[in-house]
């Protein structure tokens, strides 16, 4: 598995840094309600007060991934962080998906990053950050219609499959998170420089597969352009 964020990328995000765990053995089909719940609860409980009378819009790290999108001409996308977080100021709560989406949009707004995460036994070629050709074929989530990215917007590809767009915005049909997983990568994107915030996320992410869903962490990385190869 060799995940490679694109000097391209850098140059229009030269301060992106990608947290990584890779994961292997994990059972995706337990319980976590409880501990969802009561995670949920403490978040949305925390983030109602934060909030209270914010403009989402000009709240600094929604900001920020909005300008990054705007470098690469992208108007109507908004980052996944700022999508769950409107969900819970809005009384709107989190659907579920399966145990480790339900953990890592946990772990995304517990520490506001954005996060993904993909099936490693899906993608036969290595994973890379990089901006668009524009003629990649890419299948969203739970649709049967494939569409293309715009030309230099910023994707997650392996090979010839598109795995996400607008880095974590939309998600491939193709290489999700299913209840089968056994095998992921999960990325967390920071763009204001908290090397705290990161680790922390990386570590507490870590916790929670090993303890709920007996995954073995085989890999802890963090990239950035001194480092963009994982």
């Amino acid at each position: 598995m060799e995940l490679k964020i694109s000097g391209n990328v850098f140059a229009l995000v030269p301060n992106l840094r990608v947290g990584v765990l890779v994961l292997s053995g994990i059972n995706n089909k337990v319980d976590i309600c409880k501990m969802f719940d009561s995670e949920l609860e403490t978040i949305t409980k925390s983030m109602t007060s934060k909030f209270d009378g914010v403009e989402l819009a000009e709240y600094p790290l929604i900001r920020a991934w909005r300008d990054v999108y705007k470098s690469f001409g992208e108007k109507k996308a908004r980052s996944s962080i700022e999508a769950l977080i409107r969900r819970i100021v809005g009384g709107k709560g989190l659907y579920r998906i399966n145990p480790l989406v339900d953990i890592y949009n946990l772990a995304s707004l517990n520490f506001e990053l954005p996060c993904g995460g993909e099936d490693i036994d899906i993608m036969k070629n290595p994973l890379e950050l990089t901006t668009a050709n524009g003629d990649e074929v890419f299948l969203p989530l739970g649709q049967t219609e494939t569409e293309t990215p715009n030309k230099g917007e910023i994707i997650y590809k392996s090979g010839d499959i598109v795995v996400c767009r607008n880095f974590n915005y939309r998600e491939s049909d193709i290489t999700k998170l299913t209840e089968n997983t056994t095998n992921a990568i999960l990325v967390f994107e920071d763009l204001m420089g908290d090397a705290d915030k990161l680790q922390h996320v990386l570590d507490w992410t870590s916790e929670k597969v090993r303890s709920l869903l007996g995954a073995e962490v085989k890999k802890v990385a963090v990239l950035d352009k001194t480092s963009p190869v994982l």
